[in-house]
């Protein structure tokens, strides 16, 4: 809903960002061909990936400090806590308060309240929500400038309408935080779920089938080739042909075929050694042991042709008697990454051709009735911790719409009631002016004075 829709509530005025300033300006940026403006810095410097980098509305530290010469030969200035710095490039609209004296660079404009008029965190959440939609006509710029900022139209209520709403927001922003901070513990206790699952299932835990007696350790050689890719040339890589698995196409459960390079079906004749099948599974060799799991797949129909790229390992049954499934979840398990990664820490950057091939595990082979009972158990449990998740994800974006939704209220007046008894914001305005003007005229005298 556009500004020039809405109907002002009760004590409430239109204006513009610059008449409720005392000072809103933009900084600038000491030249980086000058060290000594920046080494031994004490000056906290706010470039826009300090406000983009921050989940916070309030801003504490910077990346960078400046000197003092660095300030005094630009046209940066200093800042006084308890400001609005608001973003202009790049990731622009953006709005921060910061919390100690800083510098900005010139993508940065600060605004500065007249003391006791505005309630600074309420025009941050003005700005947080309207941005650049405040700027004529109500359209976004690619950039912002100080011309287009100071023109913003604010709808400005009565003073103490202003702490109640930010009070409210806060309340119910909290509610949302705490909620969504639940439901991430959900959705890491449910990730959480899935290796315990495996775990237990691959004890003989899981099945009603009592299996105690059928398990057989088998050494992997005896069921399992494991391969590695071939490094093809990227002078071979034609526009069509067959596709090349590589570890940018690796996914956790799927294959993305949206970055493909391709091999000549011709020349592909001859390395029908790393030709892939139905139903091989391959795995990432590149960071592949991770928190959230390896990048493990299980190729499918759609998936062939294509050929075993170096960096991607490949599992191919050799024995009817190990079902696919059964292996393609063992090898999601703790037990295939303890034997993956011995002695080593979970976090290991990486898996060498020569580690995977020459790997050496048990696998426990019940019966194939048996493998088939505990694949049907595990994808039970996992088809709900699937549709769980879904569920904790849809929530999760609901309570951001939420957020979204109260700003909105707040804009238009519905989040608090009004009080009949407040200082008209018409009032609060004259007030602001005022004290500009007085302002103004002390920094006149002091001008003459000098």
């Amino acid at each position: 809903m556009s500004q020039q829709e809405l109907e002002l509530p009760q004590g409430w005025v239109e204006t513009i960002l610059g008449d409720i300033a005392i000072r809103l300006q933009a900084g600038g940026t000491p030249s980086t061909k000058n060290s000594w403006y920046y080494e031994n810095g004490i000056i906290p410097f706010v470039k826009i990936d300090d406000i983009t980098d921050s989940n916070s509305k309030y801003l504490k530290t910077t990346k960078v400090k400046i000197t003092n010469q660095g300030l005094n030969d630009s046209s940066a200035w200093l800042v006084s806590e308890n400001s609005l710095l608001y973003s202009m490039y790049a990731s622009y609209g953006l709005p921060i308060i910061n919390k100690i004296k800083v510098a900005t660079s010139q993508a940065i404009i600060v605004y500065q309240q007249p003391k006791d008029l505005i309630s600074l965190e309420f025009l941050y959440y003005f700005l947080k929500f309207m941005g650049p939609f405040s700027a004529t006509k109500g359209t976004t710029q690619k950039n912002l400038n100080a011309g287009i900022v100071r023109n913003y139209k604010i709808l400005l209520p009565p003073l103490n309408e202003q702490k109640r709403i930010v009070s409210k927001i806060e309340e119910l922003f909290s509610k949302v935080d705490s909620t969504k901070q639940s439901l991430e513990q959900t959705k890491l206790q449910l990730e959480q779920y899935k290796s315990s699952l495996l775990k237990y299932a691959f004890e003989g835990k899981l099945t009603k089938i009592q299996i105690e007696h059928q398990m057989k350790c088998k050494t992997v050689k005896d069921y399992i080739k494991i391969q590695n890719g071939y490094a093809f040339k990227s002078i071979w890589f034609k526009d069509k042909g067959i596709r090349l698995l590589r570890n940018i196409n690796m996914g956790h459960g799927k294959i993305n075929w949206d970055k493909t390079v391709f091999l000549d079906e011709k020349k592909s004749k001859q390395f029908s050694k790393f030709q892939l099948s139905e139903n091989d599974i391959v795995i990432s060799m590149d960071r592949p042991i991770i928190s959230s799991g390896l990048k493990l797949v299980k190729l499918k129909k759609n998936d062939i042709p294509a050929l075993l790229l170096q960096r991607v390992g490949k599992f191919k049954i050799l024995n009817k008697n190990l079902d696919t499934d059964f292996l393609y979840l063992w090898l999601q398990s703790f037990y295939f990454l303890r034997s993956l990664n011995p002695g080593r820490s979970i976090g290991v950057p990486h898996v060498s051709s020569t580690e995977l091939e020459n790997i050496e595990f048990k696998i426990p082979i019940p019966s194939l009735c048996e493998q088939q009972e505990i694949v049907s158990q595990i994808e039970q449990g996992f088809s709900l911790i699937e549709n769980t998740t879904q569920i904790v994800e849809s929530t999760l974006q609901k309570l951001q719409t939420m957020k979204i939704s109260v700003l909105k209220q707040a804009i238009e007046g519905k989040l608090v009631p009004q009080d009949p008894n407040d200082e008209p914001a018409s009032v609060l305005l004259e007030k602001i002016k005022s004290t500009k003007e007085s302002q103004s005229t002390k920094q006149r005298r002091m001008k003459n004075v000098k």
